[in-house]
């Protein structure tokens, strides 16, 4: 038995201080995000299972959307004691670089209230909000022939990094469920993303130890050197990377996005592991965690450790992939 998660990305892990626990539960919650369990682990329990030594009392939070497919929760680990001061705002392309990506019906009114929170104080990075048309070249855009494509705008602070996208003109299966009772209409987390060293692109890994397959409309592609795309992901003039969009086998929504850039750009792995401050760590689940160990040694993974119970007394492993990203993977009823 291989373990291998029959669903995506089933938590975006965020790092935080148990004095900043109330005001993150309350940020997630106007996104639908709410609290359905908490545990504890303890510093020597912690370190075993994430190599951080500092007590952590973890809360997962779902949202309606989460039920569709088990994947896009948010699971916010509140730490004694922080590994460091993560990603903070640091550009969209840098080499241990991570956003979560959720799908939104009202992408003004959402921006705009990102605009004014960062009005108030605090260190923000909040990119141009970005039209992509599906067309390439781009067709012109009038009344007879509206704009069909996405619009998105990212937005980093020392707490999350997020990407919220719009579609336009048209419709398509997946990337997240919309819950429309909420202020911004917003989705579950929709796809996860990673930026692997430079030059070194690989997804091959993933659909080997995950059994992750290309997802419709992502197959590997050069990009960058389009206008919308070098203004969201804040590009150097002419820089252009590999990019692929992978996903669990049929699933839609809980997709797994890779990156490698040309060019070369700060190493923060580091600051992006269990124990930093805001998103830290992507977790799938697994009907067997062990078993789900052995096959990621075998794909490749130079590091993976014991399987051990997480704050909610789950059976879980991290494991280190061939990229140096951090992953965790915690049981999960098939």
């Amino acid at each position: 038995m291989s373990g291998r998660p029959d669903r995506g990305i089933r938590e975006f892990v965020f790092g935080t201080t148990r004095d900043a626990l109330p005001r993150q539960l309350a940020f997630w919650q106007q996104l639908g995000f709410r609290e359905c369990a908490r545990g504890e682990l303890a510093a020597e329990a912690s370190e075993q299972l994430y190599g951080h030594r500092a007590a952590v009392t973890g809360c997962r939070l779902a949202h309606a959307g989460c039920e569709t497919h088990g994947t896009g929760h948010v699971r916010l680990q509140a730490w004694e004691r922080l590994r460091n001061e993560g990603l903070g705002t640091r550009p969209p392309i840098t080499t241990g670089g991570r956003w979560m990506g959720l799908y939104t019906q009202d992408i003004l009114q959402l921006r705009d209230s990102f605009l004014g929170e960062a009005a108030r104080g605090g260190a923000f990075w909040i990119s141009p909000l970005v039209a992509a048309p599906l067309a390439k070249p781009a067709p012109a855009v009038s009344l007879e022939a509206p704009f069909v494509g996405l619009r998105e705008t990212l937005v980093f602070s020392e707490d999350y990094r997020l990407a919220f996208i719009q579609r336009g003109g048209f419709d398509r299966p997946g990337f997240g469920t919309f819950d429309l009772t909420l202020p911004f209409s917003n989705t579950e987390g929709s796809h996860a993303n990673i930026i692997q060293p430079p030059r070194s692109f690989d997804s091959a890994f993933y659909k080997t130890a995950f059994g992750f397959e290309t997802a419709p409309f992502g197959e590997q592609h050069r990009s960058g050197d389009d206008p919308a795309t070098a203004a969201a992901l804040d590009l150097a003039a002419g820089e252009c990377f590999e990019v692929e969009r992978i996903r669990a086998p049929g699933v839609p929504s809980g997709l797994l996005q890779l990156y490698s850039s040309e060019r070369d750009s700060e190493d923060c792995r580091d600051l992006s592991r269990a124990g930093s401050r805001g998103l830290c760590l992507y977790a799938v689940g697994s009907a067997d965690p062990g078993a789900l160990r052995e096959t990621v040694l075998e794909a490749g993974a130079p590091l993976a450790g014991p399987v051990a119970e997480d704050e909610f007394g789950d059976p879980a492993f991290t494991f280190d992939a061939p990229d140096g990203y951090q992953w965790l993977v915690s049981a999960q009823p098939s």
